[in-house]
């Protein structure tokens, strides 16, 4: 079967299984590739269908647009697309511009028909209000309302004067009679009169203040007369109150005086017989806040500290940021160290994390003060941080990392 099989399907007698299947597999990967060049000659037809399609439409619109267009060139083509696009895009440009003059003519009509609608109503109340007036044109009604106006103003002050002459003269009868006796006069003579009664309100006013001065000056010859006792009595006991006064006031001089000197001594006595603790803590003070603060005290009778800056104002360590409250808290033991080592042995000194609340600036000065606390003691700081570490390196401190000497 073999022998008679494999001639008919082209194959030789040396075909064994191995190369069937290597066979097989080059069979497969063909009819991939086939069907791949399938694929892509189908998506060629539909680009090409695409392409067709585009042409059509682009040399349609062209001739519809007077343009005129050979389908086959490519680069003619393509312009002419673009060329199309921009006239689509002014034509959309153009189209809202349209709309919105369309709309804004709309609201400009019916802005216009309100406004026509109000001259007519106007035209009607002025056809109304001429009718009414009796008057033949606007310029007619203008004149008979300024006249109106004048009337008006005419009456107010007739009103007013005639209430003037009811108070000079007095109702009724009295306002008649006081009348006819001004229709019966002369005007020379009625300012005649009027210039004497001025004159005589002016000679009545100023013999009127002249009494009233009197007046003043006899109440107070009657008020001085009156008091003279009292203001004896009065005059005696201001003297004994001013003697009583300066009496005080040499008195208060001496306190004053007393007060002053006793504050001076206190300050002096403060400032030169401090304890030597407190002397040796304000010179590391000084230097662990890089000169801020000048003096260190302790007052006397006051259980507390009172620290001077260089202002020379004084704190209490409650006044102080705690960072600075910190390193006064060891500025003083310093110091106290300092003072145990001048009556007994220089004992080490062994801090932890006494470092880890402060700055770098105030780190970087306590640890010079540390240094320079070693020239006495032996100082062991112990700390996890390597920045304190590399701040205690600098100022010539042997820095020693304990878990590489526990690895050894």
């Amino acid at each position: 079967m073999r022998e008679t099989v494999l001639p008919e399907c082209g194959f030789d007698y040396g075909f064994t299984p191995e190369s069937l299947l290597e066979f097989l597999a080059q069979t497969e990967a063909a009819q991939m590739a086939i069907a791949e060049t399938q694929k892509m000659r189908s998506d060629v037809d539909a680009v090409k269908a695409e392409i067709d399609e585009f042409r059509k439409r682009v040399k349609s619109l062209a001739e519809a647009h007077g343009i005129s267009l050979d389908a086959e060139d490519v680069d003619r083509l393509a312009a002419t697309a673009d060329t199309l696009i921009s006239r689509l895009e002014e034509a959309r440009v153009l189209s809202g511009e349209r709309r919105k003059n369309q709309e804004l003519r709309k609201e400009k009509e019916g802005s216009l028909k309100r406004m026509e609608d109000r001259l007519r109503s106007t035209e009607e109340e002025l056809a109304c209000l001429l009718e009414v007036a009796g008057a033949d044109d606007e310029e007619d009604l203008r004149r008979r309302a300024d006249q109106h106006a004048k009337r008006i103003h005419l009456e107010s002050q007739r009103s007013e004067n005639l209430f003037k002459l009811t108070l000079l003269s007095g109702p009724d009868e009295l306002l008649a009679a006081f009348r006819e006796s001004l229709a019966s006069s002369e005007r020379n003579q009625l300012m005649e009169d009027s210039r004497s009664l001025l004159e005589q309100i002016d000679d009545a006013n100023r013999r009127c203040e002249e009494l009233r001065n009197v007046r003043a000056e006899n109440k107070l010859i009657l008020e001085q007369l009156s008091s003279e006792d009292e203001s004896s009595a009065l005059r005696i006991e201001r003297n004994i109150w001013m003697e009583q006064l300066r009496e005080k006031a040499r008195e208060w001089s001496r306190l004053a005086i007393a007060g002053e000197i006793l504050s001076r001594t206190r300050q002096k006595f403060e400032r030169e017989r401090q304890p030597s603790v407190i002397r040796h803590a304000e010179d590391f003070f000084g230097k662990v806040t890089g000169g801020r603060y000048k003096r260190l005290y302790a007052p006397i009778g006051e259980q507390t500290i009172t620290v001077t800056d260089k202002a020379g104002q004084d704190k209490s360590p409650s006044q102080l940021s705690r960072g600075t409250r910190e390193q006064l808290y060891l500025a003083l033991r310093f110091g106290l160290i300092r003072e145990f080592g001048k009556h007994a042995e220089h004992l080490p000194v062994i801090v932890d994390e006494a470092l880890v609340n402060f700055d770098i600036e105030r780190a970087n000065f306590a640890a010079s003060a540390f240094a320079e606390l070693s020239r006495t003691n032996q100082v062991l700081v112990f700390t996890c941080h390597r920045t304190i570490a590399d701040i205690f390196a600098d100022v010539g401190a042997t820095v020693v990392d304990i878990d590489q000497q526990d690895a050894q």
